[in-house]
């Protein structure tokens, strides 16, 4: 985070549309899970300056928000939330933050390519998630061939150095935005079942609740489309969507 975020309390992407965002995640959870998740307690992991969060706390029993650093509206959204509560905290610090099995739905959005460790990430929001709960799961794919974070084509396909270097010389001016490191799918999937997750794209539903919130007469057509099919070509979508479940334990 550099000194102008600092100084108005918004992360670098900004704070704009962070409440269609939580709406999104509401409906696709819906869509996908079929049941009612909003009794329970929701984490956001990286909730950042907490637009999400906030949004969800008008609609959830309890949110909580966890970010490696405190931002100014943490405390304008407490205010204007009492079922909400944010810390300071990285993904090692779940745990003892929340507690074993504490969590009925956990938000991992767009926070595994910007930790040093998504497996051990992976590993504390199984710690923290109750067996019947689930995981958000979104992200960015290492194969499609714009970076999302700087928009240059295939240069995250490229050695770190050699294409800091590359774009500099090109006169990039998004350089610092350049800090993420995105995974396949086959990488991240396998992350997924080492780590004890069960796991469904959920890229149908995310697609669906975002013409649900436009009212577009598509909606109800792309729901009606087999989720397997989406299934099939997630590995070359732009961003990753995924639900994931703690993997139930044989009784033998």
């Amino acid at each position: 985070m550099d000194e102008a975020d600092k100084a108005c309390g918004d992360p670098r992407w900004g704070q704009e549309n962070r409440d269609r965002k939580a709406e999104a995640i509401l409906t696709t959870l819906r869509l996908h899970c079929r049941r009612d998740l909003t009794q329970g307690t929701w984490l956001d992991i990286g909730c950042g300056s907490g637009g999400i969060a906030s949004t969800l706390a008008g609609q959830v029993a309890r949110v909580v928000g966890v970010d490696p650093e405190p931002w100014d509206r943490w405390q304008e959204f407490e205010r204007q939330h009492p079922n909400i509560a944010f810390h300071v905290g990285t993904y090692a610090k779940l745990a003892e933050l929340l507690g074993r099995d504490s969590c009925d739905v956990v938000i991992c959005n767009q926070v595994y390519e910007h930790v040093d460790d998504p497996v051990a990430l992976l590993s504390a929001i199984h710690t923290v998630l109750k067996p019947e709960g689930v995981c958000y799961f979104a992200g960015p794919n290492l194969l499609w061939p714009i970076e999302p974070h700087v928009f240059w084509p295939f240069v995250h396909w490229l050695p770190r150095n050699f294409a800091v270097r590359l774009m500099h010389v090109c006169g990039a001016r998004r350089l610092a935005y350049f800090d993420a490191h995105s995974w396949s799918y086959w990488r991240l999937t396998k992350a997924f079942r080492h780590t004890g997750f069960d796991y469904a794209s959920a890229v149908r539903e995310r697609i669906g609740a975002s013409a649900l919130r436009r009212g577009s007469f598509l909606a109800r057509a792309v729901l009606l489309i087999p989720r397997s099919v989406f299934t099939a070509f997630a590995f070359m979508s732009p961003g990753f969507v995924f639900v994931l479940r703690k993997r139930q334990q044989s009784s033998g």
